[in-house]
């Protein structure tokens, strides 16, 4: 696969019954999600947290019960950038401080993209959420926006933020080869 030399953002990425679906399931609870007391794994200086959930890690060998119902979403992804493998689907949802968290700068899968030999890959962040959270990508911040979708070189160090004007902010993460 050839790395991506521009992001791409894309508003209304998915069909609207689906992202509905994927939604509905989110707000209901019923999803699992797990504590993290830090937003960057490994990161010492690192003081923030936030709940998350991951779907599928093909390094950890981990798939969620939840992964099928989200899966549909790689045939949108494969649309817009041919991938051959899924490397990681992690959800993040991040809870309003009254005060906005912006999080460390970081790559995804640090362990991969630290290796020299590495092969590239790709980082795709989807919000689930209207707020004033956002993602910034090296220099430019990309407001999150509800059905809306980032794809860049998962090389590149990017970061985001919690939301102050709605009580949560949830997003969907993948990286794909």
């Amino acid at each position: 696969m050839k790395i991506i030399q521009k992001t791409i953002v894309k508003e209304n990425f998915l069909f609207p019954s689906f992202f509905s679906r994927l939604t509905r399931d989110i707000e209901n609870s019923t999803i699992d999600w797990y504590w993290e007391d830090k937003t960057i794994p490994g990161a010492e200086d690192d003081r923030h947290c936030m709940f998350a959930t991951v779907l599928f890690d093909k390094y950890s060998n981990t798939t969620s019960k939840w992964f099928p119902i989200f899966e549909p979403f790689l045939y949108f992804l494969h649309e817009e950038i041919p991938f051959t493998i899924l490397l990681k689907m992690k959800m993040n949802l991040y809870v309003n401080h009254t005060v906005q968290h912006v999080h460390a700068k970081h790559i995804d899968l640090y362990n991969v993209a630290s290796n020299p030999k590495a092969l590239d890959f790709i980082t795709a962040v989807f919000n689930f959420t209207d707020c004033d959270g956002f993602t910034q990508i090296e220099d430019k911040k990309y407001p999150s926006k509800a059905n809306s979708i980032i794809i860049f070189d998962g090389k590149k160090l990017h970061q985001g933020a919690t939301p102050t004007n709605t009580k949560k902010r949830v997003v969907l993460n993948i990286n794909v080869l």
